[in-house]
C-alpha cells in the first residue's frame, strides 16, 4: 500500500506539472539582470525579452538589480520562488568568476540555478579614448610600460568579464594598471570617454556607439575572427596575442526547482527568438552573436568556464574588497 500511495503521489505532481507547463505563462515573467541600464546584459536582455514576449504571448519585464557584481540579482532569483515567473540573465562573471571571487555567498550558483539556455557571446573590444595618443595595441602595451602604474582601466564592476580581460591583458603583457571598478559598462564608458580612465575592454555591443561618434578608439577584438560590426579593427591574434582569445558570454537561468516542462517550454522560445530573422541579425550587428545552447551543454560549457577563470584569478591574485 505506501508504495502504490507513493506511485499515486508521484503521478499527480507529474500531472500538476504538465497542466502548469501547458498554462505557462499565465502572468508577466520578470527577468532580473544584475547590472544598471546600458550595460552589454541589459541590452541583450531587454531585446530577447521583447521577442519572447511575442513567442510566449505574455510580457517580460526586464528588471535591473545591480550590485555586489551581479550577486544581488543572483540572490533574489536564488530565493524566489521556482515556478517560470522569476528569470535571471547571467553573464560570465556572476556564474564563474563570482564563486572564487566571493567566498561567503549566501547562494551557491552551481546548486542554485538551472541553466535555461545559453544565449549570446560576444567578443570584447579593446578600446581607449580618442583623445589617447595610443592608434594601436602595441602603443598602447608601450605606453603602459612607459608609466607603469600610472593608467587605468575600467571595468563594470569586480570580477566581470570586463575586470578579468584586463588583469588577463596584465599578466601577459608583463605590465601594470590600475583597475577601476565601476557599477556597470555604462558608467565606465562615460569615464572612459571623459578620459578619466584610459582602457576598456568589453562587448561590441556596448562599445560600438562610441566608436561611431569618434569618442573612443578600438585598438583590438579578442575573437578568433574579426568582427562583422568592426571589420577594420585587428584581432588580438593579428597583433601578436594569440592567447588573448576571450568571448562574454550571456545566458538565461531559472532557480532550481522549476519545473522540467517549464524549462523545456522556454528553451524552446528563446531558441526561436534566437533564430528569428530579425533579433538575430540586430544582435550581429551590435557585434555580439546569438549562440544558443540547450540546458545540459550550457551547464558543461558554464563549468569549462568556471575552471578557466578561476585559474586566471588565481594567477593574478585578484581579490575584491
Amino acid at each position: 500500500m505506501r508504495i502504490a500511495r507513493i506511485l499515486l503521489a508521484a503521478g499527480v505532481f507529474a500531472v500538476a506539472q504538465a497542466a502548469s507547463a501547458q498554462a505557462y505563462p499565465d502572468k508577466p515573467i520578470q527577468l532580473i539582470v544584475g547590472f544598471p541600464p546600458g550595460g552589454g546584459v541589459d541590452i541583450v536582455a531587454r531585446q530577447l525579452a521583447d521577442k519572447l514576449s511575442e513567442l510566449l504571448g505574455q510580457r517580460i519585464v526586464v528588471e535591473n538589480k545591480a550590485g555586489a557584481a551581479g550577486n544581488v540579482a543572483m540572490e533574489y532569483v536564488a530565493r524566489a520562488k521556482p515556478d517560470g515567473y522569476t528569470l535571471l540573465m547571467g553573464n560570465l562573471g556572476m556564474l564563474t568568476a563570482n564563486p572564487a571571487l566571493y567566498p561567503k555567498l549566501s547562494f551557491d550558483p552551481a546548486k542554485d540555478f538551472v541553466p535555461v539556455a545559453r544565449v549570446v557571446v560576444t567578443p570584447l573590444v579593446v578600446v581607449v579614448p580618442a583623445s589617447l595618443s595610443a592608434q594601436t595595441m602595441a602603443d598602447f602595451v608601450a605606453l603602459m610600460r612607459a608609466k607603469p602604474g600610472e593608467l587605468n582601466f575600467g571595468s563594470g564592476g569586480n570580477g566581470n568579464i570586463n575586470h578579468l580581460a584586463g588583469e588577463l591583458l596584465k599578466l601577459q603583457t608583463s605590465t601594470q594598471i590600475q583597475h577601476v571598478p565601476y557599477k556597470g559598462s555604462a558608467p565606465a564608458l562615460a569615464d572612459l570617454v571623459g578620459g578619466r580612465i584610459q582602457l576598456m575592454i568589453d562587448g561590441g555591443n556596448v562599445v560600438q556607439p562610441f566608436l561611431q561618434d569618434g569618442r573612443a578608439r578600438a585598438l583590438a577584438v579578442t575573437g578568433d575572427t574579426r568582427s562583422p560590426a568592426l571589420p577594420n579593427v585587428p584581432t588580438a591574434k593579428e597583433v601578436g596575442m594569440s592567447d588573448f582569445v576571450i568571448y562574454g558570454w550571456q545566458g538565461v537561468l531559472a532557480p532550481t526547482g522549476t519545473p522540467q516542462p517549464i524549462i523545456d517550454r522556454l528553451t524552446r522560445e528563446i531558441a526561436k527568438a534566437l533564430g528569428s530573422t530579425d533579433l538575430k541579425p540586430r544582435l550581429s550587428a551590435q557585434g555580439t552573436e546569438p549562440a544558443y545552447l540547450p540546458p545540459a551543454e550550457f551547464q558543461a560549457y558554464i563549468a569549462a568556464e568556471a575552471k578557466r577563470w578561476a585559474q586566471v584569478i588565481r594567477t593574478a591574485r585578484i581579490t575584491v574588497d
